[in-house]
């Protein structure tokens, strides 16, 4: 299946600093400072290829995530709740993902406003109008299921 709508993640110059920071960490390791900075290096390596967005998709039913790891996000449109855009202090321009459950995902595609337009468009074209049995029934209130105390020692 192909993709409706595909884009890349924004450039950013925090990429290659991290990127260099770990490289500089593992040289620093293997030139004598032990073992820490090694580990802290691969660490901080493992952590961007598993937290880096690469590319997003947009599929008639689902937003993929693809990161830099073999791991991917897949948000069912019916789940996002609504989309926006903001300018984050150190990230810049970037799309908010609002999730069912008070979920929010930031992501940064190229092309912010175009990324936006298909993704409202497919968000618009999901919702459908209510059926009349559905009118009629009251709002159920949400409730939150709450965790059983733990009893304390005495």
């Amino acid at each position: 299946m192909t993709p409706l709508y595909t884009d890349k993640r924004r450039f950013s110059v925090f990429d290659p600093v991290l990127l260099i920071m770990a490289g500089f960490m593992v040289v620093q390791g293997f030139m004598g400072a032990g073992d820490i900075p090694i580990l802290a290096g691969f660490g901080l390596a493992v952590f961007l290829a598993f937290t880096k967005h690469v590319r997003y998709d947009l599929y008639e039913d689902a937003l993929v995530i693809r990161y830099w790891a073999p791991r991917k996000i897949i948000i069912p449109i019916s789940d996002i709740v609504d989309v926006g855009a903001m300018r984050l202090p150190f990230g810049g321009p970037s799309v908010l993902v609002h999730r069912a459950r008070g979920r929010v995902l930031a992501i940064m595609p190229k092309d912010q406003e175009g990324f936006l337009a298909q993704i409202k468009a497919r968000l618009e074209s999901e919702k459908q109008p209510p059926s009349p049995a559905a009118e009629d029934e009251p709002p159920r209130p949400r409730t939150r299921r709450r965790r059983p105390r733990r009893q304390r020692p005495s």
